[in-house]
């Protein structure tokens, strides 16, 4: 990524040296991105609080609401709940009156992340079909079966193995037939691992 690191770099220079507004903030945006795939969240969230100040400035919505929810994902990685519930739930609603599904999903799919860390199984299960629901919908079957993964995960730490098995392998017919060999490895990893827990696990359970 430190490639990257430095072409958005130079790019953020020169849109902010020739007064191309958007050109900087989504350079400085995209610098984010790079940070956060680094794990550098300080920096990610620097950077994130930065394009969405600029995209708020020149009016620009989907950057904003694009910014936010980045936000939202870093306070998550930190642990940080509040924060992050308060950045999801802001771009939720940006995204909802924009009427952009795609994205109202992801942050639906965040905010289900959320609820998960905290064991608040419920609603995150509410957030995670309501996201499943959109993603149908606009027909990304992608994400859809990255939806089955997270509800597999969500009954099975709630020992509800048949369940998760269910929806786990659902999502791995899913990932067949997309070709994403990686994720159905870590399917069959994650069966394996509640394969052994069913069995493992007093009857009636």
């Amino acid at each position: 990524y430190s490639k990257a690191e430095e072409s958005y770099i130079q790019s953020r220079d020169l849109y902010s040296g020739i007064g191309d507004r958007l050109g900087f903030a989504d350079s400085v945006k995209a610098l984010g991105d790079v940070y956060r795939m680094r794990n550098e969240y300080s920096k990610a969230e620097e950077s994130y609080i930065q394009s969405r100040d600029l995209y708020s400035g020149i009016g620009d919505r989907l950057g904003f609401a694009q910014s936010v929810k980045a936000l939202g994902d870093v306070y998550r990685m930190r642990g940080e709940y509040s924060k992050a519930e308060e950045s999801y739930i802001q771009s939720r609603d940006l995204y909802s009156g924009m009427g952009d599904q795609l994205h109202l999903a992801n942050s639906l799919t965040g905010l289900g992340q959320l609820h998960s860390h905290r064991h608040e199984y419920a609603k995150a299960g509410e957030l995670f079909l309501e996201a499943q629901q959109l993603y149908n919908r606009i027909g990304d079957r992608y994400s859809s079966a990255n939806i089955s993964w997270c509800l597999g995960v969500l009954h099975g730490q709630q020992a509800q193995y048949e369940e998760a098995e269910r929806l786990v392998r659902e999502a791995s017919t899913i990932y067949g037939e997309l070709g994403l060999k990686e994720r159905i490895a870590d399917c069959d990893n994650l069966l394996a691992t509640l394969r052994r827990l069913r069995e493992q696990s007093p009857p009636g359970t």
